[in-house]
């Protein structure tokens, strides 16, 4: 039986737990008509959560960061792999540096104002009024996320290529 007492490992994206797990599933495991099984051994395959603490760069080598932890479904085989209570990794993300927000003049509203922010000296996105609350524009975005909790809160990611080009 493999060693449950794993070393956390430091991830380079969060998307490469989530690829090892789709690359490591089609060659671990095999669907039968009530669950999927290990091809190795033919145990049952369960799974437990990967709880990935979210770091920040400014503080490594050591592991410190806001105490955000995303969570991933980790499928694993019992036998194989060993009875695993948790798996833990962490992500160490790079706070913005050079960037700022400048507050202008909206063009076509005059009496309005609009939050523009920059990063490395190059605009990457406007903040606008909307009718129905704000409006953010960006040909970098990648995608939002709501987060729960009080006040509830929305994350733009900003990517540093704009979409759809190079």
């Amino acid at each position: 039986m493999a060693d449950t007492k794993q070393e956390t490992p430091r991830v380079i994206h969060l998307g490469q737990i989530t690829d090892e797990i789709i690359v490591g599933w089609a060659e671990r495991f095999e669907k039968r008509d009530d669950g999927y099984y290990c091809k190795k051994c033919g145990s049952r395959v369960t799974q437990t959560t990967c709880h990935v603490s979210i770091h920040l760069k400014i503080f490594e080598p050591a592991c410190a960061g806001p105490g955000e932890v995303e969570r991933i479904n980790y499928p694993f085989c019992p036998k194989c792999d060993g009875d695993i209570d948790h798996v833990t990794a962490c992500y160490h993300v790079e706070l913005m540096a050079d960037t700022e927000f400048r507050v202008e003049p909206h063009g076509i509203l005059p009496s309005r104002q609009m939050i523009q922010f920059w990063r490395g000296g190059q605009f990457v996105a406007g903040i606008y009024p909307h009718q129905d609350g704000i409006r953010v524009v960006s040909k970098y975005m990648t995608g939002v996320s709501e987060e729960a909790g009080l006040p509830p809160a929305a994350v733009i990611f900003l990517g540093k290529e704009p979409v759809g080009e190079g």
